[in-house]
This record gives C-alpha cells, sequence and structure tokens, in this order.
C-alpha cells in the first residue's frame, strides 16, 4: 500500500502512465487481499482483508503456528490461539493469512483515497475502489468499530471501538493511535463512496467518545526515536489522510 502511494503521487506529479500502471497493479493486489477471504470454508464477514497471501504450492504455513501461538500468547496475553492462521482460497490456489492488524488497515486507507483522486480516471475504475472502501468500513461499521475474524471474533491489533480503546484498561496505550485511525478510515470511506453514514459515525466517536481528544496524544512514548517505529509510520499516514480529507 506504502509503495502503491508513492506510485500515485509520482503520477499526480509528473503524469508518468509507467507510474500510473503500477499504482493500478498495486490497487488490484490490495483488492485481491479482499476478495481471496471470500467464499472459502473459513470464510470472514465481507469486507474482511487478508493480511497476505501466498501460493498453494509453498510449504504449508500453518504446520507448527499453534505451538508457536501458545509461546507467543505467554508474553501477550491477548495473542489468538486458532487454527487456521493460513485458510484456504476457495479456488483452492492461495493460502491466506488471517488475523490483520491495524497497520495492515492503515496502509489500505492511505492507498485508496491518492488513488481515487490522482489515477482512477474512469467511472468504472472508481466505482471499483468505492466497492472495496464501502465493503471494508461498513465491516468495520457492522461489527462495532473491530475487524471480525473468520473465528467469529475481533483480530488482535484491528480494535477501534470505545468498548476498548475507552473503556478496557488493556488497550489504553493504543487509544491515541487507534482512534486517529478509525477517524482516517471514516473521513477516506465518506470521501470515496459520498455517503454521509460515516461522517455521522465519526462525528459520533469525537463528540460522545473523545476520540478527538484521543488522536491528539497518538502515541504512549518518551521523546522522539521511543518506542515502535511503525507505529510512527501508521500515524503519519493517518494524519495526512484525515488532514487531507
Amino acid at each position: 500500500a506504502m509503495y502503491g502511494a508513492g506510485e500515485c503521487f509520482a503520477y499526480g506529479a509528473t503524469r508518468d502512465l509507467k507510474a500510473k500502471e503500477r499504482a493500478r497493479q498495486a490497487f488490484e493486489a490490495l483488492r485481491f487481499l479482499q476478495k481471496v477471504t471470500q467464499g472459502c470454508a473459513h470464510e470472514p464477514p465481507k469486507g474482511y482483508v487478508a493480511r497476505t497471501i501466498r501460493p498453494i504450492e509453498w510449504p504449508d504455513p500453518n504446520v507448527g503456528r499453534v505451538e508457536a501461538d501458545r509461546r507467543h500468547q505467554k508474553e501477550d496475553a491477548l495473542w489468538k490461539v486458532y487454527e487456521p492462521r493460513w485458510p484456504k482460497s476457495a479456488d483452492g490456489k492461495w493460502y491466506w493469512k488471517s488475523d490483520t492488524s491495524s497497520d495492515e488497515l492503515d496502509g489500505h486507507y492511505f492507498f485508496y483515497p491518492l488513488y481515487y483522486d490522482f489515477c482512477a480516471d474512469t467511472e468504472a475504475e472508481r466505482e471499483r475502489v468505492r466497492e472495496v472502501v464501502r465493503d471494508l468500513t461498513d465491516h468495520l461499521l457492522g461489527h462495532r468499530f473491530v475487524l471480525i475474524d473468520h473465528d467469529g471474533l475481533p483480530t488482535r491489533w484491528a480494535i477501534y471501538g470505545p468498548q476498548y480503546l475507552n473503556r478496557d484498561p488493556a488497550w489504553w496505550a493504543e487509544r491515541g493511535l487507534k482512534s486517529l485511525s478509525i477517524l482516517s478510515y471514516l473521513a477516506v470511506a465518506e470521501h470515496i463512496t459520498g455517503d454521509g453514514q460515516y461522517g455521522a459515525a465519526a462525528r459520533e466517536l469525537r463528540e460522545r467518545e473523545g476520540y478527538a481528544h484521543n488522536a491528539m496524544h497518538p502515541k504512549v512514548q518518551q521523546g522522539p526515536g521511543s518506542g515502535n517505529q511503525s507505529d510512527d509510520e501508521m500515524a503519519f499516514m493517518c494524519f495526512y489522510t484525515l488532514l487531507r480529507y
């Protein structure tokens, strides 16, 4: 997604058709991460996006995963232990990785509006972007602002609802970044689809749940360069999107 965003900026600045084509290929790859999860034996709710995929010809990535997950859970009490972490696609050609994180969603929602604004120059292509964004955002709205996996439970990190961020002490450290993320997602969805329900949901979170205040403190840290650097990248993308839209 970040690579694709770079190509969107490149095309917007230079009108280089090669950059536009690379951005289109990035869109198709990200769109496929949503489509590959549907219709299979372990199907998550509509709109869910996979972390990644790998060909079925490669070694089965599920082998040994449960044991590794149990070890991981000793360090992270909220870590999920379940099978399969890598379901097979409906056509049997792919393993797709579940337990999708907020890292992935930040990237998706950073890329889609840039592709929509700078590169999608036909109504048919813009509608393809709308479909992906609408399905993903409706998934979040329909499940109280969490991403629901094929096991019927939230993923480990894609948690944005006030029932967690504002009311569960286990999530206090994530409150700022996750509030920033969901406000940016809803802004993207309203921009791309024109549907006011997404803006209304954002207002509800800002005015009743304090998400605007939460977003003023996007990271628990001890000064510049401290903590997890991927959190900084995520915040940069969400701030850009929220300010732009």
